[in-house]
């Protein structure tokens, strides 16, 4: 039997709060410009059920996410491996379990995570009772061109491939999508101080009178990707345009493959680094960017400028390091997905891609946990995102490379 479900609850949280996702904003949250959703997909697949939830924050910590799976599991009996807990990444949402990023975790953020799992509980139990079941998997899958690519610059290489698998009944109708598509959800101005699910949220929205249905959204590989370069604006009417134009693309593609997803298999695989801060290279660094602040007046370098530092005085103020990329492949027929929880580097992404001999290799971001950024050696203290990632040098190498051995 193939079973498919879905259910939605608003998270958007009550009350003024802070937001996460750019260092120049220290002002916390002044209303709500669009709602916080988190959505729920079910499968059963021949009789082994999946659980893949999306909810619109930043991240999720690991404690979150085993929470999650503790209480699907129990409730629902699923392999813990089987449920996924990702996020679209919005950087105008509140924090939420992301005590790395201050230092500590409020009574108001553990409250807010606690709200968060009540909704997403409530979801996959309302799910759980809407089974629908269908026939086919259809892949439909394209470029986008001319709203998003590489952050660091526009000669560089991006991954702007959008797939959308359309589950659809006997009679051809769609009954559950989702979609997997891979950049920052940065779009809004960073002083801005309504809530907003931004990018991915918003092409669910305007995506879903072109499908028919509401699709759960996957962010893939966005490490270096995002609408930076490309933006008319950075206000709501610039999300409503870049929002409404990728999703008019996507309602464009042509019916591609179609999918058989059993049998179902996984595999969960270990990746942790520990060493020690250099804090002499890091000063010396930090520095140097607060040296080149002083002089900027432009708003996007300093922007930039006050990230940077943001993530390098984060670094200091650790003596050692510890960061955990446990992944998990999940191989549903022809269908691989390669979960990870951090914001890999597009390059890394399409190659990962390119060496699964499935029908169609998703990598799945931002899944699972929240980590670091992974990125090339070459890349490294070259831009946002090589000073920012956790990781040393060469180790981003060694991961991927782990990845892609235990592909099926």
């Amino acid at each position: 039997m193939l079973e498919v479900a879905k259910s939605s609850r608003v998270i958007t949280p009550s009350g003024s709060v802070p937001i996460a996702g750019h260092a120049m904003r220290t002002e916390s949250s002044t209303g709500v410009h669009d709602e916080l959703e988190v959505h729920v997909l079910l499968l059963n697949l021949e009789g082994t059920k999946c659980c893949f939830i999306n909810a619109d924050v930043i991240g999720a910590d690991f404690d979150f996410v085993r929470r999650v799976k503790t209480t699907v599991h129990e409730l629902l009996d699923i392999d813990p491996a089987l449920i996924v807990f990702s996020v679209t990444h919005t950087h105008t949402g509140p924090y939420f379990g992301l005590s790395a990023m201050t230092g500590v975790k409020t009574e108001a953020e553990s409250q807010y995570e606690d709200e968060v799992l009540d909704k997403t509980i409530e979801a996959v139990l309302d799910a759980a009772k809407q089974w629908i079941p269908f026939t086919d998997v259809i892949v439909r899958q394209g470029e986008v061109k001319g709203f998003y690519g590489n952050r660091n610059s526009l000669d560089k290489p991006g991954d702007e491939v959008i797939t959308n698998l359309e589950f659809r009944d006997e009679t051809g109708k769609p009954v559950a999508a989702f979609v997997n598509m891979s950049c920052h959800s940065t779009i809004m101005n960073p002083l801005e101080t309504r809530l907003s699910a931004d990018m991915l949220g918003n092409v669910r929205r305007e995506l879903t009178p072109y499908l028919g249905v509401v699709p759960l959204m996957s962010n893939g590989n966005a490490g270096d990707l995002s609408n930076r370069l490309y933006r008319h604006g950075n206000d709501f009417n610039e999300l409503k345009r870049v929002t409404s134009g990728i999703a008019a693309q996507i309602a464009g593609f042509r019916d591609g493959d179609a999918l058989c997803l059993t049998p179902v298999r996984y595999r969960e695989i270990g990746f942790e680094v520990d060493y020690d801060t250099d804090k002499t290279a890091l000063a010396e660094a930090l520095a140097k960017l607060e040296q080149q602040l002083s002089v900027v007046t432009e708003f996007d370098a300093r922007k930039w400028l006050l990230s940077e530092i943001s993530g390098y005085q984060r670094k200091l103020a650790q003596d050692h390091v510890h960061v955990c990329l446990n992944s998990t492949i999940l191989r549903l027929g022809d269908l691989e997905l390669v979960v990870i929880p951090c914001e890999l580097a597009s390059a890394f992404g399409r190659q990962i891609k390119r060496s699964s001999n499935a029908k169609l290799c998703l990598v799945w971001g931002y899944a699972n946990g929240c980590s670091t950024y992974v990125v090339e050696a070459s890349e490294f203290n070259g831009g946002h995102d090589g000073i920012s990632t956790r990781l040393l040098r060469g180790q981003a190498e060694e991961y991927v490379a782990k990845l892609i051995q235990n592909l099926f």
